[in-house]
């Protein structure tokens, strides 16, 4: 049971892995036996002249107390063979640091590599590295095993006192070491002066923009035109301008607010323009042929009244203001369209 676990467990490694857990160090680079396993084993062990080469290499030889040793193992192996170190590898009075495995380069049927353990000691004195033992197995399943020597290495104290310690020569009265420093005060004052400066210029920053006048507010945006229209022909509709036979005025005012519309709709001042010139720029804007042969005729309906002195009948007037709110909805913009409902009096009642 013990040989296949070992088996298993080695079959697991990566071709480039050995693993130990452990932290020591030794200057001794200690010769290498090999063995193989005993003859009660069922299966044939690898031969000794089949086990890899293993070379130890232990620096340094003296350190201090926390300082690392490096416990390397070069190792050259066939292609088919893994080598194991067990986790429960002891170092000694050792503890291990770090530790990491690397291939290196293959020759043919041969693999070489590098088995790194970073070890640290906490304790002063001599530490001996016990002997370690690798097991081997081939892709047989035959085993093998190959044992380290032991090394030692020497850890220092950082607070040891010399072995003979001598006294120093008498050099006469000390030095006067102690000495008036201003460092501190300076600083302190160029930052208070830093700090008057700059509360300085916020006040007088302050005081230079309480005296200044203060900048008037911004003007409200301009109404949407369609609103001002419709707010006009509101009006016009509730007015008893047709009653009492204010026909003239009630057609100058529907005129009016219809070339008003026009230009702050479209951005140009159309109060003091002819029928002839408004409708020549009336071409250049994005009317539909409907809306351009209406507005035609909504300008020309009213002109007859304020210059032909033409009197057309109540109900007629009426639908020319129908039709001036219809002209003002179909060009308003899609986005600012509101909710219209027809009035009593024919026309259409804004909400």
């Amino acid at each position: 049971m013990k040989r296949a676990s070992l088996i298993f467990a080695c079959l697991l490694l990566p071709a480039s892995s050995v693993l130990a857990e452990t932290d020591s160090a030794s200057p001794i680079a200690p010769q290498a036996s090999a063995s193989t396993p005993g003859p009660s084993d069922s299966e044939p062990g690898i031969p000794t002249s089949e086990l890899p080469k293993i070379k130890l290499t232990v620096d340094p030889a003296e350190v201090f107390v926390g300082e690392l040793v490096i416990w390397k193992l070069d190792i050259e192996r066939s292609r088919d063979q893994r080598v194991h170190l067990p986790s429960s590898t002891s170092f000694g009075d050792l503890e291990i640091h770090s530790k990491d495995a690397v291939q290196g380069a293959e020759s043919g049927s041969r693999v070489h590599e590098s088995l790194t353990v970073r070890l640290i000691g906490f304790e002063a004195g001599e530490r001996a590295i016990p002997p370690q033992k690798l097991a081997v197995v081939d892709e047989r399943g035959r085993l093998g095993e190959v044992s380290v020597e032991p090394s030692v290495v020497k850890i220092k104290s950082l607070i040891a006192n010399e072995p003979e310690p001598k006294l120093k020569e008498d050099k006469g009265p000390g030095v006067d070491v102690y000495q008036e420093d201003y460092t501190l005060l300076y600083v302190l004052i160029a930052i208070l002066a830093a700090l008057a400066v700059a509360g300085l210029t916020l006040l007088v920053r302050y005081l230079w923009n309480k005296r200044r006048p203060k900048a008037p507010p911004p003007p409200p945006p301009p109404r949407p035109a369609q609103d001002i229209a419709r707010e006009k022909l509101v009006a016009l509709q509730q007015s008893n301008l047709l009653d009492t036979g204010e026909i003239k005025q009630y057609h100058i005012l529907l005129s009016e607010a219809l070339r008003e519309y026009l230009g702050n709709r479209y951005g140009f001042d159309s109060l003091e323009m002819s029928t002839e010139e408004l409708m020549a720029i009336a071409r250049r804007l994005s009317l539909s042929t409907e809306d351009f042969h209406e507005l035609h005729g909504l300008l020309e309906d009213t002109d007859l009244v304020k210059f032909a002195k033409h009197l057309p009948a109540l109900d007629t007037s009426r639908e020319l203001l129908r039709r001036t709110f219809a002209f003002v909805e179909r060009t308003t913009p899609t986005a600012a369209m509101p909710t219209t409902t027809p009035s009593p009096q024919g026309g259409p009642h804004v909400a």
